[in-house]
């Protein structure tokens, strides 16, 4: 709850009486800030920095582009705070590139192939 409260804070100066008009005061009886406390219950101070960076350079670019910006849902302050797609893909290369590839090192018998090619002719049978 500190760092939702934490964030109540900040929001209110990056969008000032928007943040304070649609989510109220931070309290215990605020279902607003009770439920953003639970949504941002599992992101770290580095999600937290994350989002705000994301949300800032999305202000400044609505900023520049001469358009209303409106403070976050709990969802959308969630999706800032994700790593950027091309830092997911580098991700998801670096754990593909330590993969191994499956290897078949066991030899067929003669009893294997034959009732390989069985199953395969059964098999082009069935599409004449």
């Amino acid at each position: 709850m500190k760092l939702t409260a934490e964030l109540w804070v900040r929001m209110e100066v990056l969008f000032k009486d928007l943040w304070g008009k649609r989510y109220g005061v931070p309290s215990r009886t605020n279902e607003d800030f009770l439920t953003w406390s639970r949504k941002l219950a599992a992101l770290t101070t580095e999600d937290f920095g994350r989002a705000f960076d994301a949300l800032e350079e999305e202000i400044s670019k609505s900023v520049k582009a001469k358009q209303k910006v409106y403070p976050p849902s709990y969802a959308e302050f969630i999706g800032y705070s994700r790593p950027a797609a091309k830092c997911a893909i580098a991700a998801q290369q670096a754990r593909q590139s330590e993969a191994r590839p499956l290897m078949i090192t066991k030899q067929a018998t003669a009893e294997e192939i034959e009732y390989g090619k069985q199953q395969m002719s059964n098999l082009k049978g069935m599409f004449r």
